[in-house]
């Protein structure tokens, strides 16, 4: 309290007004920039998202034979059914970057 104190009755130069102007606008900027920094997080973790939905689950293993020891094959493929994501409905895009329809982004 002491140093809000001194602060308080400073007369060097350094009125309360200015002080209270700038940490105003400190304090707009942070909002500001934790905004941006939200939507960029968002946005990266819908890609993630989209990439993660978008891997191919298919294999094939061949069979395998040891004396002693047998492993028939196996043999899974992923229908494209399963391979269906739809964007999300996010309708403006952060400052520099375009938001792209499903169908223009690469198979």
């Amino acid at each position: 309290m002491t140093v809000l104190d001194r602060m308080w009755t400073e007369d060097d130069g350094v009125l309360s007004f200015e002080w209270t102007l700038l940490l105003t606008l400190l304090a707009i900027g942070i909002v500001a920039g934790l905004a941006g920094a939200r939507d960029a997080i968002i946005d990266e973790l819908g890609d993630v998202a989209q990439a993660a939905q978008a891997i191919d689950q298919s294999f094939s293993l061949e069979e395998v034979s040891f004396p002693g020891f047998f492993s028939a094959g196996s043999e899974y493929t992923e229908s494209a059914a399963d391979k269906v994501f739809e964007d999300c409905a996010r309708t403006n895009a952060p400052v520099g970057q375009t938001p792209q329809a499903v169908s223009d982004l690469p198979s």
